[in-house]
C-alpha cells in the first residue's frame, strides 16, 4: 500500500457558525425560501463572488488573511466527532473487511494547519532554520555491543552530531528513538516542513521502505487525548514492527494490529499489517467520537520528560514531586505554545518563534519581574540576607532544582536516554548509557546545575578531526572480534574470564584456592575482582589492533586511522602497532542545564546558611564528578566539580577559610560599632552640653 502526501489545493470557505440557519439556506439558494428561478440567479452571483475573491487574494487582498482551517475562537473545548481519513485521502469504513490504519495527517488536518503545527519545537529538529535555543538533551544512540554512547541531535548544539553527517537515515532514527517521538518523521521528499534547508547535509540514502511501514505521523492525540487513553506501549511496539503507519491507530486503541512489516520479505511477500477496527463510539452520520483535550495532562508530558536519579537519599517513593506540579500547576501553564506549537522551553532570554514577549514564562521573569510576572500567584522571594551578588552569579535553579548536590554526583536515567515509561525489568543501576547529575557549570559567568554524559563510538581520525562512524556499521564490522552475546554488553563481556586452579592459589593462596565463590571474604572478593578487571583491560588492548584493522572497511580507505573514543579519552594504534591513548575535545563530555524538578525555599541549596556553599569541601563546588568508562580501563579519572566549572581553587579555599571566623567577625564588627557609636553619642552630648552652658552653671 502507497502512503503518498495528498494536499488540499483549493480553500474551503465555510459560512459563519454566527448565521442562522435561514441566512445560511439563502445563501446557498433553497427555493422554498426565496422564490422560483432565485436559486440559479444566487448561484451565478456567488460564483461571481468566489471567483472575484479568488483574484482578490492573488493581489494580497485581505482574503488573503481568510484561512481554510477552521477554529472555534472560544476557551471552551470543542467536541470533536470527525471522519477518519487514510494517508491517502480517503474516508474509512471502519466496518469494512480490510480497512486502512487512520492518517493524523489527512484526518486531523482537514480542519487544523499540520504544516504549521510541524513547525513547532517538538517536531522541527531536523529543520535547519528552526531557532534551536539553548542545547538540550541529546538523543543518545547507545549500543551495548559496541559500547557505543553516541550524543546525537539535527540542532547543532556542540558537542553533538548530526544524525545527517554520519549516515544515520530518518529510518534509522525513526526506529531507533521512535519509541518516544511524537511522530514527525517521514521521507524526505514528503516532509516539506522538516526537509533540510539550503547547504545543509542531504539525507543519507534511506533503507527500508518507506511505502511499506507508511510515514512516522505526527500524531496529535498523543498530547491530546482525554483520561489516559493513549498507550504509548502500544505506539512504540507499532513502530519496532516498522508499522510506523498503523503507530496512531494501535496508540490511540481504536484499532487492533496484527501483522508485521518487518515480517515481510524483500519482495514484499509475506502478510503485512491488518486493522480490526473496535466498536468505535458514532453518532448518526457515521462520525467517530474522539475524545481530545486541548491542554495536555502532566502524565503525557511526563512519558518523554522523566528522570530517575539512583543512589540518593532518598528512594523515588518517598521523592517529592517538583514544588509546582505539588501546588496544583499543570506543565502547560508555563511551557505555552499557540497552533504553531513552538513550546515555551522558559529559561532565560528565550526569543521565541512567535515574536510574542515570554519573559514572565521562565524562572527570575515570573517570581521577580519588576514590571510583570508574579504570574498564576507566583510569590516574589524577599532573599532576605542574600548579597545581590548572588543573583548575578548563581542560576535560579542552582539553589532550587534537582538533587541537592553531594559528594559525588549521582548516576541517572532519563526516559529519552533509558526508555522509561516502557515496561522493563532492565532499569538497574548498570543499564546503559551513564549519565550523571548534578554538575554544577559556568555558562559565562552563571553557575548553572546541568545534566552530563560522556561520548563512546568508534570512529576515524583525520588530522585533528574525529569523526563517528555509523552505529550498526561497526557492530557488523566488530561482532567477530568480541562476539558479545545477545543481552550482554561490551564490558560484561570482557570481564567473564575463568579464574583456573593456578589463578586461585596465586590469588588466596594453597588453602583458600578450592573454597567457594560465595565463602570469600570480602577483601578476597575485591582482590579477585582488581585481577579480572586488569585481566580484561590486557585483553580488551590485545583485542583492539584486530577490531581497529575490522574498522578501517568502515572508515574507508586514505589517511584517515580507526579509533575508539571512552572514558574521556581518545585509543588508537601508534606507528608501531601498539595501543596508545590521548586527549581529545571528542572525548569530552556532553553537559544540558536541568530546570526540574523545582525545591521550594526551605530545601533550596543555602536555606541552612552560608556554609552549605562557603565550607571547606562543600558540594557545589568540591563535589567529585567520575567519568565512567563502557569498557574495561585503568582507574576513572575523577574531577573537582571546582574544576569542571572553572574556579581557581586557591581562591575558593581562601574565601571558604575566610568563612571559618565569619560569625564571631560579625560580632565582634557590631561590638566594635557600638563602643564607636557609644563614645561617638557620649562626646556629642558633651559637646552639646558645653555648648548650652549647662555644663559651667554645674562647676
Amino acid at each position: 500500500m502507497a502512503f503518498s502526501i495528498v494536499s488540499v489545493a483549493t480553500p474551503t470557505f465555510r459560512q459563519h457558525p454566527a448565521q442562522s440557519r435561514r441566512e445560511r439556506k439563502a445563501v446557498d439558494g433553497d427555493k422554498g425560501e426565496l422564490g422560483p428561478g432565485s436559486g440559479d440567479l444566487i448561484m451565478r452571483f456567488s460564483t461571481l463572488i468566489v471567483f472575484t475573491s479568488l483574484l482578490l487574494a492573488a493581489n494580497g487582498s485581505s482574503a488573503a488573511e481568510r484561512s481554510r482551517f477552521a477554529e472555534t475562537g472560544s476557551r471552551s473545548q470543542y467536541v470533536h466527532w470527525i471522519e477518519l481519513y487514510d494517508a491517502n485521502f480517503n474516508e474509512i469504513d471502519p466496518a469494512a473487511e480490510h480497512p486502512a490504519p487512520y492518517s493524523p495527517r489527512k484526518t486531523c488536518g482537514r480542519c487544523h494547519d499540520y504544516d504549521t503545527i510541524a513547525c513547532g519545537y517538538h517536531f522541527n529538529a531536523r529543520a535547519d532554520d528552526a531557532a534551536h535555543g539553548r542545547p538540550g538533551e541529546p538523543w543518545i544512540w547507545n549500543d551495548p555491543r559496541t559500547a557505543t554512547q553516541l550524543p546525537l541531535s539535527y540542532r547543532g548544539w556542540a558537542g553533538t552530531y548530526d544524525p545527517r553527517r554520519l549516515d544515520i537515515s530518518a529510518w534509522d532514527f525513526a526506529l531507533k528513538f521512535g519509541r518516544h517521538l511524537p511522530g514527525g518523521v517521514e521521507p524526505a521528499a514528503s516532509s516539506a516542513p522538516l526537509a533540510a534547508a539550503e547547504g545543509a547535509p542531504p539525507e543519507p540514502a534511506t533503507p527500508g521502505n518507506w511505502t511499506r511501514s507508511g510515514a512516522l505521523e505526527i500524531d496529535c492525540m498523543i498530547c491530546h487525548a482525554a483520561e489516559s487513553g493513549y498507550s504509548m506501549e502500544a505506539w512504540a511496539h507499532q513502530i519496532d514492527e516498522e508499522n510506523f503507519a498503523w503507530a496512531p491507530t494501535a496508540g490511540l486503541g481504536i484499532g487492533s494490529v496484527t501483522g508485521a512489516v518487518a515480517d515481510l520479505d524483500d519482495d514484499g511477500a509475506g502478510e503485512g499489517p491488518q486493522v480490526t477496527y473496535h466498536d468505535l463510539k458514532r453518532n448518526g452520520e457515521g462520525k467517530v467520537f474522539f475524545n481530545v483535550v486541548r491542554q495536555p495532562r502532566n502524565d503525557t508530558c511526563y512519558y518523554c520528560h522523566s528522570n530517575r536519579t539512583l543512589g540518593g537519599p532518598q528512594a523515588a517513593w518517598n521523592h517529592d514531586e517538583d514544588i509546582h506540579l505539588r501546588a496544583g500547576m499543570q506543565c502547560a501553564d508555563c511551557h505555552r505554545n499557540g497552533i504553531g506549537h513552538h513550546t515555551v522551553r522558559g529559561f532565560a532570554g528565550e526569543q521565541h518563534a512567535s515574536g510574542e514577549a515570554v519573559v514572565t514564562l521562565s524562572c527570575r521573569g515570573c517570581h521577580l519581574g519588576e514590571e510583570q510576572g508574579g504570574r498564576l500567584g507566583a510569590p516574589q522571594p524577599l532573599h532576605a540576607g542574600l548579597p545581590p551578588l548572588h543573583l548575578e552569579k548563581l542560576s535560579c535553579t542552582a539553589c532550587h532544582s534537582g538533587p541537592l548536590p553531594g559528594d559525588q554526583a549521582l548516576p541517572l536515567q532519563t526516559a529519552l536516554a533509558h526508555g522509561l515509561g516502557l515496561p522493563s525489568h532492565d532499569y538497574t543501576a548498570e543499564l546503559p548509557p551513564e549519565l550523571v547529575a548534578p554538575v554544577f557549570l559556568r555558562d559565562g559567568e552563571t553557575l548553572f546545575p546541568h545534566r552530563m554524559m560522556w561520548p563512546s563510538f568508534w570512529g576515524a581520525q583525520r588530522g585533528e578531526t574525529i569523526v563517528p562512524a555509523h552505529p550498526e556499521a561497526v557492530y557488523d564490522a566488530l561482532r567477530r572480534t568480541f562476539r558479545v552475546r545477545r543481552g550482554k554488553t561490551l564490558k560484561e563481556t570482557l570481564l567473564e574470564i575463568r579464574l583456573g586452579r593456578d589463578d586461585k592459589t596465586e590469588l588466596l593462596g594453597e588453602e583458600r584456592a578450592g573454597a567457594d565463590e560465595d565463602e570469600w571474604t570480602e577483601e578476597e572478593q575485591a582482590r579477585v575482582a582488581a585481577w579480572v578487571e586488569k585481566k580484561a583491560l590486557a585483553d580488551f588492548q590485545e583485542k583492539l589492533p584486530e577490531a581497529f584493522e575490522a574498522l578501517a572497511e568502515v572508515v574507508g580507505p586514505g589517511e584517515a586511522k580507526p579509533v575508539f573514543v571512552a572514558g574521556g579519552k581518545v585509543y588508537r594504534l601508534d606507528s608501531e602497532g601498539h595501543v596508545e591513548t590521548f586527549a581529545h575535545a571528542a572525548a569530552e563530555p556532553y553537559a544540558w542545564k536541568l530546570a526540574h524538578d523545582v525545591r521550594p525555599a526551605r530545601a533550596s541549596l543555602g536555606a541552612g546558611g552560608c556554609f552549605d556553599c562557603h565550607a571547606e569541601g562543600a558540594p557545589i563546588f568540591a563535589g567529585k564528578v567520575a567519568t565512567p568508562s563502557p569498557v574495561p580501563s585503568e582507574e576513572s579519572a575523577v574531577v573537582a566539580m571546582q574544576e569542571l566549572a572553572g574556579y581557581d581553587k586557591t581562591k575558593l579555599d581562601a574565601w571558604n577559610q575566610s568563612f571559618q571566623g565569619r560569625a564571631a567577625f560579625k560580632w565582634l564588627g557590631f561590638a566594635s560599632m557600638g563602643v564607636v557609636g557609644f563614645v561617638l553619642l557620649s562626646g556629642a552630648v558633651w559637646g552639646f552640653l558645653t555648648v548650652t552652658g549647662v555644663a559651667r552653671r554645674k562647676d
